[in-house]
């Protein structure tokens, strides 16, 4: 027993050490601000060392983030609900709200969904539009020219910038008199300037008015009528029109785009009164060949055969942007906020929004390592 007590300590001495050991906690955090996600939260289990350092608020800015929840927009009582959402629906008088996502991978985020650090708050028709890349895009339309009409705001650091008005034409000289679309408005945050590009689509393009944007890649998707994808680039020089209108899934109006895992996915059904829900996903951003990459009954779902697709049963609202889980919006009066896993097929609720007009979900993924461009007025 003595022997063999003896040999072991010697193996023990003998041991090599673990070079990860020897790194400092510099080097440390910036190899793993280099991994994935999903790869970061595994890792908290390596050492305490390593989950001190992923955990440390001082290191947030450096490390990857992933989605949060959501950011919820609701007409108050004062307001009028809406059933359809159009590009200002919410001016009269809103409601915000922040629903957690489960597993976010930590604490949720330390956010008043009300914005409280900004100016004028109280204000109304002050609205979030949209949001990308941990950022909220604020909307007000102010009487006075010289004033900005709006606000791109980062949540994480309570830091916010204001757009200047665009002083250079019409809204009517962007489309048609019947909605297509001739150009594109385009604000530079480098330059301080706004510019508008004619599109030269030969065919005409109409946006969906209740879709949101996409950026990926540089290019930002939005959804057309009749089946049709516009994109253009961030400086409107490239711009293209990927035609669905040959598959009846994509002509469908219940269509959702939403970037996931660096990828433009696609949810729709097959109709607005259908038995199932689909996932496609353009592989390569150079092509227009879409790959079916789920198919789920809605009795799996959300125990119907059939739903009608729109926010009066039905909605996706986002994409999980490192996980391949959808989240949707389900219920005819009392509704809730649900996400369904893709790999383990399994539903679960997020939370229930009860009795509601027309609700806008924006996905928030914090941003906490870049500072925002000066936008040349009232900036913080």
């Amino acid at each position: 027993m003595a022997g063999g007590s003896t040999s072991n300590r010697k193996r023990r001495r003998s041991r090599k050490p673990n070079p990860a050991a020897q790194l400092t906690d510099d080097l440390l955090v910036e190899i793993l601000a280099r991994v994935p996600y999903r790869s970061l939260c595994r890792f908290r289990c390596v050492s305490t060392r390593w989950r001190a350092l992923i955990s440390d608020p001082d290191n947030r800015g450096r490390l990857p983030q992933t989605l949060a929840g959501f950011f919820n927009i609701e007409p108050t009582p004062g307001g009028a609900p809406h059933s359809t959402p159009t590009r200002y629906s919410f001016a009269a008088s809103n409601r915000y709200s922040f629903a957690g996502v489960p597993g976010a991978g930590g604490a949720p985020p330390l956010i008043h969904p009300s914005l409280s650090f900004l100016p004028d708050r109280e204000r109304e028709h002050l609205v979030l539009v949209s949001s990308c890349n941990g950022l909220l895009c604020r909307c007000y339309r102010f009487p006075d020219e010289d004033e900005f009409d709006y606000l791109v705001i980062d949540p994480a650091t309570e830091e916010w910038v204001a757009v200047p008005v665009d002083a250079g034409g019409d809204d009517n000289d962007d489309h048609d008199g019947d909605g297509y679309v001739l150009a594109v408005k385009i604000y530079s945050s480098a330059m301080g300037l706004w510019s508008c590009k004619k599109t030269g689509w030969s065919s005409g393009i109409m946006p969906r008015g209740d879709s949101s944007s996409v950026f990926v890649n540089g290019m930002m998707y939005f959804l057309a009528v009749f089946g049709f994808i516009g994109a253009v680039d961030v400086e409107g020089k490239t711009r293209r029109i990927i035609d669905c209108s040959e598959d009846s899934s994509f002509c469908s109006p219940a269509g959702f785009i939403h970037l996931s895992q660096g990828r433009l996915h696609l949810a729709t059904g097959h109709d607005e009164l259908s038995d199932k829900l689909e996932i496609w996903v353009l592989e390569d951003k150079d092509s227009e060949e879409w790959t079916l990459k789920h198919m789920i009954s809605f009795n799996h779902l959300v125990r119907k055969k059939q739903v009608s697709y729109g926010f009066h049963d039905f909605s996706v609202v986002a994409f999980h942007p490192d996980r391949n889980m959808v989240f949707f919006v389900f219920g005819h009066h009392k509704k809730s906020l649900m996400s369904y896993d893709m790999d383990s097929r399994r539903v679960h609720t997020i939370h229930n929004l009860g009795r509601c007009g027309y609700k806008k979900f924006l996905p928030y993924v914090p941003l906490f390592s870049k500072s925002l461009p000066d936008g040349g007025n009232g900036s913080q």
